[in-house]
């Protein structure tokens, strides 16, 4: 969930107070920061559209900054806490370490990371996207379904953010299907669609007939390898990815940013913030599988009621899946 190395794009207003506020009323004001480009197509397009959602919601001035290098991070954090903006939403866990330090010279406004496990401040909140709960159902759906026996993992890098998603993935395929063989390639780059394509390649090569990518824009080069080959089926990650690929995208692992975003302004839009760790899961409808409509029809009835069992048993908390982070 990192972005690989690259310039920082200026802070922009991406909105205005809307004519619902009184005049006289200071409309709320969010900022986002991200580390990578919001046409990514997941993770960093997702935040943008959860800050659009807050936009929306409440009326708010909104900002947005891209900070490829972590160098950038403490000068963009500073830049929105002198503009007095009320919310920061860090869209990583590599911002928290950045935040700490500074939240305590801005105490009028509020930091949220998303990701990791920030220790608490006063002013500073951590929502964590149990994602591992979707990726194993989409495992379910791979292991059960895979031909060959083989499926595959694309990573942008070895984070335990993402192997965790992946672990979550072979223990769902082993749930159904024992002896599925689970191949994984890191990039070590969220940003290079071809060393993507090429990963996928090499998977498809190796008999993988279902790939699973947390790989930010490098993601992109998974779905053109599989469009090409056409003998695979792929699974999407963080926000819903099947009209990427229409065809071949069997389902996606999804978190709601927007509503999460908007449940976090609210709470500083009302005063009620509370400096906590929040999971973001599927009990608290903050994170799902989005199944495409088009291809869902492909997954044997038997299969589908098994991954819709498990899915209840997550909810309920009689199966937990770890989050190896």
């Amino acid at each position: 969930m990192l972005a690989g190395c690259g310039g920082q794009e200026k802070a922009k207003n991406t909105g205005v107070a809307t004519d619902a506020a009184p005049s006289d009323a200071k409309p709320l004001q969010v900022a986002l920061l991200t580390p990578g480009d919001i046409n990514d197509a997941g993770w960093n397009q997702l935040a943008y559209e959860g800050l659009q959602a807050v936009e929306k919601e409440f009326g708010a001035k909104t900002a947005h900054q891209v900070t490829k290098n972590t160098a950038d991070h403490q000068a963009a954090l500073r830049d929105f806490g002198d503009q007095k903006f009320d919310l920061v939403l860090c869209h990583g866990y590599e911002y928290g370490d950045r935040v700490l330090p500074l939240a305590p010279q801005f105490t009028d406004t509020k930091f949220v990371v998303v990701g990791g496990n920030v220790k608490k401040a006063p002013n500073v909140a951590t929502l964590v996207p149990k994602l591992e709960e979707a990726t194993y159902l989409l495992g379910m759906a791979a292991g059960g379904m895979s031909k060959n026996g083989v499926i595959g993992c694309i990573g942008g890098m070895k984070l335990p953010v993402i192997t965790s998603t992946f672990l979550a993935f072979e223990q769902g395929a082993k749930a159904v299907n024992p002896k599925v063989q689970v191949k994984t390639v890191y990039l070590n780059s969220f940003d290079d669609q071809n060393a993507g394509k090429e990963a996928a390649k090499s998977l498809i090569a190796q008999k993988c007939d279902f790939i699973f990518h947390n790989a930010d824009q490098a993601g992109k080069g998974m779905f053109d390898a599989a469009k090409e080959a056409k003998s695979v089926l792929v699974f999407g990650s963080n926000r819903d990815q099947n009209s990427v690929a229409p065809g071949i995208c069997l389902g996606s692992a999804v978190i709601e940013m927007p509503r999460a975003f908007v449940a976090v302004a609210k709470s500083v839009k009302d005063g009620t913030f509370k400096p906590e760790f929040v999971e973001l899961n599927i009990a608290n409808g903050n994170i799902g599988v989005h199944w495409n409509a088009a291809l869902q029809s492909k997954i044997p009835a038997p299969l589908m009621k098994k991954i819709s069992e498990a899915q209840a048993k997550i909810k309920s908390g009689t199966l937990k899946i770890k989050r190896n982070v």
